[in-house]
């Protein structure tokens, strides 16, 4: 008598984020999706912007922040990293990343990627924790504030990534905007 196995289909979530920076509430998530799904794909946004206000920090410096986190997940290949240039085209993106990425679900909170991915790709909708605690914009105004409470926000290992970048990043700011007075 032979019996046959029966494979387990993979599930496959794609959360899309920019991860300027990766903080606790993008940690949170991401272990929720650990538990629910046996892949995550973590698509890097705007990996073309970097040294703004609102992108300090490069695409390869964002990988380095998500691998500091999650090295074991990556090492196993529970978690795929990649990243997508952004497009003035909602269409041209989300066929991008479609043909990019192998995946079955997009989990998101944001309202403009539901609409990209409607009717292309299952969509788990997903309430953000404490958003207004754990907000990219708001780490990125109490770095530049000096304030310490961003520490707090954010896992350790990325804490210690900033603090060895900040003072790269400020001056590369510094010199862009100095640039643009002299033009």
């Amino acid at each position: 008598m032979t019996t046959k196995l029966m494979q387990k289909k993979v599930s496959t979530v794609l959360f899309i984020g920019r991860f300027q920076p990766l903080h606790k509430g993008h940690v949170k998530a991401i272990r929720e999706f650990l538990k629910k799904y046996d892949k995550v794909i973590l698509v890097i946004g705007s990996i073309q912007e970097k040294r703004t206000f609102q992108n300090p920090f490069s695409f390869p410096e964002r990988k380095k922040m998500i691998r500091s986190v999650f090295l074991n997940e990556i090492e196993k290949e529970k978690i795929m990293v990649g990243g997508v240039k952004d497009e003035f085209d909602d269409e041209k993106w989300t066929e991008k990343i479609l043909r990019r990425f192998n995946f079955d679900v997009v989990a998101t909170g944001n309202p403009w990627v539901v609409k990209c991915f409607s009717g292309k790709k299952q969509i788990e909708k997903i309430k953000l924790w404490k958003p207004e605690l754990y907000s990219g914009t708001r780490i990125r105004e109490l770095v530049l504030s000096g304030s310490e409470e961003w520490k707090r926000l954010v896992p350790e290992e990325v804490k210690n990534i900033i603090i060895s970048l900040l003072p790269k990043i400020l001056k590369e700011i510094k010199i862009k905007l100095l640039k643009r007075c002299v033009k």
